[in-house]
């Protein structure tokens, strides 16, 4: 029999406005992958998406970087593997795709190495890895979750907000936006005065996404002082979505994560009406409906006939 495991691994959308580093929501687009021990002494990695041909096929690959990195950490070898992989996570624009990528080779090490780590491990070491918790935790648990990772101590706190019964709509961009190069628009520091108002601001749209008033927790989000003002110039359409979707009392449009998507909150009754009117005045983007992926990562172990 052929042991064969199965992940299905879901995006992520981060920030949320005020949320810089600390707040992620899942999103039902996934990476599916699909990895089994082979003979021989490198790994094979398989795509059956064009967008993933661009990624490397052997040890450079990001996948086989960090699996190695954990099998080290915990003293195990793992095998040669053959990893399948197909998504539709676009890469580079602000979905989560690399945090996607990064908890698929936590699985794997995992599973492989049968080194036994828990959910919570899990999350700690892929935060570790990544520095922040926003689009990891939620890719491995699902939901919405708010979470701080301790760069001295090395731990990380989450905790669960409930689902908002909202309806999502993303508008992906064409072009690529390179987290590093989003990053480096951001300012060193902020004033003592600017860190109290955005942390008040950010306060209070928790506190209403946890009361269900999301016309407050939207009014919150669009005056964010982290990171969108210095960011919104390098997605021309960012404004246009924004004010469209004003004209049909959407909640909030903000930057996804490090962008270019932009994400916007409306309400149920208001969608479809909106989405449509998203792609009809912008055509050159992608804009469709997505809805909050509550489960996380799906694994599964399948045993085929040899």
């Amino acid at each position: 029999m052929e042991e064969v495991l199965k992940l299905k691994i879901p995006a992520s959308t981060a920030n949320l406005g005020v949320g810089f580093d600390s707040i992620g929501m899942a999103l039902d687009k996934y990476l599916y992958m699909s990895i089994k021990e082979i003979k021989g002494y490198a790994w094979e990695f398989l795509y059956y998406s064009p967008e993933l041909e661009t990624l490397p096929k052997d040890e450079s690959n990001y996948i086989y970087k960090v699996a190695q990195e954990v099998a080290e950490k915990y003293k195990v070898t793992l095998p040669c593997l053959q990893i399948e992989m197909r998504s539709d996570i676009p890469l580079a624009r602000g979905l989560g795709s690399s945090a996607s990528a990064l908890v698929g080779a936590l699985y794997i090490a995992n599973y492989f190495g049968n080194i036994q780590l828990s959910q919570y491990e899990l999350l700690q070491l892929a935060t570790e890895i990544e520095g922040h918790p926003d689009n990891v935790a939620p890719t491995i648990y699902g939901g919405l979750i708010s979470g701080y990772y301790n760069p001295e101590t090395k731990v990380t706190d989450v905790a669960r907000i409930d689902v908002p019964k909202v309806d999502i709509i993303l508008t992906i961009p064409p072009y690529e936006l390179r987290t590093e190069d989003s990053r480096n628009v951001l300012p060193e520091t902020f004033s003592h005065k600017k860190a109290v108002q955005n942390s008040a601001i950010s306060n209070t749209m928790i506190c209403a996404l946890i009361q269900h008033k999301y016309g407050l927790a939207g009014k919150m989000m669009e005056q964010d002082g982290f990171h969108e003002p210095f960011r919104q110039h390098l997605i021309p359409e960012f404004e246009e979505v924004r004010q469209l979707s004003r004209e049909h009392q959407a909640y909030a449009t903000v930057i996804s994560g490090a962008g270019p998507t932009i994400l916007t909150l409306c309400p149920r009754e208001r969608s479809g009406e909106l989405v449509r009117a998203l792609r009809d005045r912008i055509t050159h983007c992608t804009s469709e409906l997505a809805t909050i992926n509550e489960k996380g990562v799906i694994e599964e172990v399948v045993y085929l006939k040899s």
